[in-house]
């Protein structure tokens, strides 16, 4: 990547060129105002501009023929010289014509002398000056002695010898002094251009040896100019960003990383580029992070500007920082008394949405609006609601929880609402039920998808009447409950599917509160691995033997790898699968929970969840054979599309940036088809 500097060597020819272009025009507009003249005045100016027309259409011709021969045989002395003889001779002949000694056009030698000058040398122009002042001599002589005749007729006009002296010698001194003040002129040009051509000689080869410098470096990096625009790059950096050279030539530095990064913080001070930015391409299962920073240019000017790809190394940094949070909370021996904004109740968590879910619930808990809880199997949904409980004015009040899908369906209403005595066979003692008991306090609602349409019709009718009546009884009784339910179903494709009724689930869906799975808040396992590890101490403490006390005393300690195969397991069973882990690698190491110690399916799954957690998963289309053609293709396949894109949305809690590696596709392109869909683009949602 060599850097071209824009400065060429001074041509001769060219030189000659132009000032035969100039020469031409100038001439041009002479013989142009002379036809002018002669057309529209009279007297002494017509007869000045007839005596300078011939003269004049010579020396145009002369200069046309001189332009010709440059531009097609070039530069050489020798033309130089035969067209400073013509040129004296032109200007003789002008002298000549407009009034010979007394001639107002002498000073028409003096560009003559400096053409000489600028194309020749020193010597040149003296030589030139000496030509002319010899022929204006010649001419005078010449028209004294009467060898030539004024073109106006008068024929022995008598000039004074000194005046005459006097004239000749003001030319001859001006136009020496023209010749040696041009040459001068000149060489001091011809010096500061050679130092110029130097100079870009000079800093053309710096620029080629940084460029090869920079092209053999194995570190990724750019040379740019004050403004910020790349000037030069290695291969490295191509491959790093993977883009071509035609994307990086002359582009603005900050602009480039902007469209090619998914995150950027890299900004321009006046030390220089720093920062870090984030790139994630298709053919890439992991996000990589690229650290950016620069080193000034103080002659040149600008920087140059280094890339290191740093995602090992955070990936270190993140596992010394997840094993040194992991031993405080392992070590943390009490409580603060305050509440913590990391637990609720026996529910933990310190992520992002699991602080939402928090604030959720306890805005809601002072109200006695039904919740509906969604989330797979072993998320918490029971802690939810012993946590909306606990931080409600029902507090002090019954908790009753019941599994609707552990119920049989034959005594779903006698344990919902109770019986009589007699209302059937075995019932020989009046019944209180679910409803009853929990009278004043919660009712939790587990699996509510589980219950059978007729149940949901009564289930309906006592949370609208909030009065229950026992099987076998006579009236209804009044009762005062709070409902929370839960499911791991889509409720809404159990309706369309006739399974669920739609008026109970907007009755019970007054506020929802979904739970994300344990995989997509993985930031939380830390502190979720200490709260049990602490209470599988503290059980082990209280149920064990006298002598064994101070075995059960010590803090749980993991080391680094079992943490990270921890973090790193998807959990198909949430958090109820990471107790069971746990107490079963407790009962086999004890304090001290090693990698053996792990089931061997978290470890084998452990070792490939960040490519199989980021791969394209196989999709399978399924065409309905009685559909009928035509059909609007583009429809659906849009269709298809955005309900993938929303099925990855819910499933990363709305970050876009995981959603994007759901989805196998870089976060631009997500951008993209948020737009084109136009779903809602939250900033809150770019957050990590």
């Amino acid at each position: 990547m060599s850097l071209a500097t824009d400065s060429k060597p001074i041509n001769p020819t060219m030189q000659l060129v132009w000032l035969l272009g100039i020469r031409f025009a100038v001439i041009g507009f002479s013989l142009v105002a002379s036809l002018a003249t002669i057309a529209l005045l009279d007297g002494s100016s017509v007869l000045l501009a007839k005596r300078m027309l011939w003269p004049l259409v010579g020396f145009l011709a002369a200069s046309l023929g001189s332009w010709w021969w440059v531009k097609r045989y070039a530069y050489s002395p020798r033309f130089v010289v035969t067209q400073l003889s013509i040129d004296v001779l032109l200007v003789t002949s002008i002298v000549y014509g407009t009034g010979g000694a007394i001639s107002p056009f002498l000073f028409l030698y003096l560009p003559v002398v400096m053409v000489a000058a600028v194309l020749g040398s020193r010597l040149t122009a003296l030589m030139t000056a000496a030509a002319s002042g010899a022929c204006y001599l010649g001419l005078t002589i010449a028209l004294k002695v009467a060898w030539l005749v004024p073109l106006d007729g008068s024929v022995g006009v008598e000039t004074p010898s000194s005046g005459l002296a006097l004239q000749l010698t003001g030319l001859c001194s001006a136009m020496v002094l023209v010749a040696i003040a041009t040459s001068y002129l000149m060489q001091t040009i011809s010096k500061r251009d050679a130092q110029v051509a130097q100079s870009q000689k000079d800093l053309h080869q710096v620029s080629e040896q940084q460029a090869h410098l920079i092209e053999s470096l194995p570190e990724s990096m750019c040379v740019v100019d004050p403004s910020g625009h790349i000037r030069t790059w290695n291969k490295a950096l191509s491959e790093l960003f993977h883009v071509s050279d035609r994307t990086l030539r002359g582009a603005d530095l900050l602009t480039a990383l902007q469209n090619i990064a998914t995150h950027s913080t890299v900004l321009r001070e006046d030390s220089g580029y720093s920062g870090e930015l984030s790139l994630l391409f298709n053919d890439e299962s992991e996000e990589r992070n690229i650290r950016c920073a620069s080193r000034p240019l103080p002659e040149q000017g600008g920087y140059v500007v280094m890339f290191q790809d740093i995602s090992e190394l955070r990936s270190v940094e993140e596992q010394l920082e997840l094993q040194d949070r992991m031993a405080r909370l392992l070590s943390a021996t009490s409580e603060p008394s305050a509440p913590s904004p990391r637990k609720l109740g026996e529910f933990v968590g310190e992520s992002v949405v699991m602080q939402k879910v928090f604030s959720l619930i306890t805005r809601v808990a002072k109200s006695d609006a039904t919740i509906l809880v969604h989330g797979e199997s072993g998320t918490g949904k029971e802690l939810v609601a012993r946590a909306v409980h606990q931080e409600s004015s029902r507090f002090n009040q019954p908790f009753i929880a019941v599994n609707c899908g552990a119920i049989p369906e034959t005594l779903l209403e006698s344990e919902f609402f109770g019986h009589k005595k007699g209302s059937f066979t075995g019932a020989h003692a009046d019944h209180p039920g679910l409803f009853q008991r929990a009278s004043g306090g919660t009712l939790f609602l587990d699996e509510i998808g589980e219950l059978p349409t007729l149940m949901q019709a009564k289930l309906l009718r006592a949370l609208q009447e909030k009065s229950i009546r026992p099987v076998g009884g006579e009236r209804d009784y009044t009762v005062d409950v709070r409902i929370i339910a839960a499911t791991n179903r889509n409720l809404k494709k159990e309706i369309e599917n006739g399974n669920f009724r739609e008026d109970l689930y907007y009755r019970l869906n007054v506020i929802s509160i979904n739970l994300p799975a344990l995989r997509e808040r993985k930031e939380d396992i830390p502190l979720l691995v200490s709260s049990i590890m602490k209470r599988l101490m503290s059980q082990r403490r209280v149920g064990s033997e006298p002598g064994a006390s101070l075995i059960g005393s010590a803090p749980a300690t993991l080391p680094p790898q079992t943490l990270q195969l921890l973090v790193n397991y998807t959990y198909p069973g949430n958090v109820r699968e990471l107790e069971n882990i746990l107490e079963r690698a407790f009962v086999l190491g004890g304090a001290v929970v090693l990698p053996e110690h792990l089931p061997e399916a978290l470890r084998a799954d452990s070792t490939t969840s960040q490519t199989s957690s980021s791969s394209n998963p196989e999709t399978t289309i399924i065409i309905d054979e009685s559909v009928e053609f035509p059909v609007d293709l583009e429809r659906i396949l849009e269709s298809l599309e955005r309900r993938y894109i929303e099925s990855a949305l819910e499933r990363s809690g709305g970050v876009k940036k995981k959603a994007a590696k759901l989805l196998g596709i870089n976060f631009r392109s997500l951008r993209y088809r948020l737009q084109k869909f136009g779903l809602h683009d939250d900033a809150d949602s770019e957050a990590p």
